[in-house]
């Protein structure tokens, strides 16, 4: 069951639109081109990422979860929509940022620390260790009421979120192709499986 504050939250999100996409090339090949238009949830938490947090967030809700550490770059979109929903969820963040201490902050962590999130900068090799911690409480030293989410969100609860992007879609279509700028093999681990589940 989804966290009262989450469905508020989703409902002031909506659905992402469908734009289909009438160029003259396009049309020349007999071919329809539509994009889910995810990118326009939110002005922060757009994209893939509220479908990654949706579940994760509801799992950390339901445990009691008072603080989540998470981990990124100084450019991270991930910590700034998990810092931004923190906020508006009255959950702590920590932030563990894969970079030395700027002298002058970029504006992503200028948001991220507005918003509340507590920054800790990190080496690249202590970065690389805090990839091997997947599982929710399997970050060293972590207490009671802290939730560690990876990287990105890479954690088997994102592929809920995943799915519903492919429920969404009303189109009877040959080739679904997902756009993304890096974590390739994130996106395959995580909608491929949905697609199967769903289509195969």
């Amino acid at each position: 069951m989804l966290n009262k504050k989450l469905i508020a939250l989703e409902q002031k999100l909506g659905r992402s639109i469908l734009n289909k996409i009438d160029e003259p090339f396009i049309q020349e090949q007999g071919v329809e081109l539509w994009i889910k238009r995810d990118d326009l949830l939110h002005p922060v938490i757009s994209g893939n990422k509220w479908r990654k947090l949706k579940y994760i967030l509801n799992h950390a809700l339901s445990l009691k979860t008072h603080k989540i550490i998470s981990m990124g770059g100084a450019y991270s979109n991930h910590l700034h929509a998990l810092a931004y929903t923190g906020q508006m969820l009255g959950i702590k963040t920590q932030g563990l940022i894969r970079s030395e201490q700027p002298e002058v902050v970029n504006p992503t962590l200028s948001d991220l620390f507005s918003w509340g999130m507590e920054g800790s900068f990190v080496s690249r090799s202590e970065y690389r260790q805090l990839r091997t911690y997947k599982a929710y409480d399997s970050l060293p030293d972590i207490q009671s009421g802290e939730y560690w989410l990876p990287e990105g969100g890479a954690m088997d609860l994102a592929l809920q979120g995943v799915a519903e992007l492919v429920d969404e879609l009303d189109l009877d279509y040959d080739v679904l192709c997902v756009c993304h700028a890096e974590q390739q093999l994130l996106w395959q681990e995580l909608l491929v499986p949905c697609l199967k589940r769903r289509r195969c």
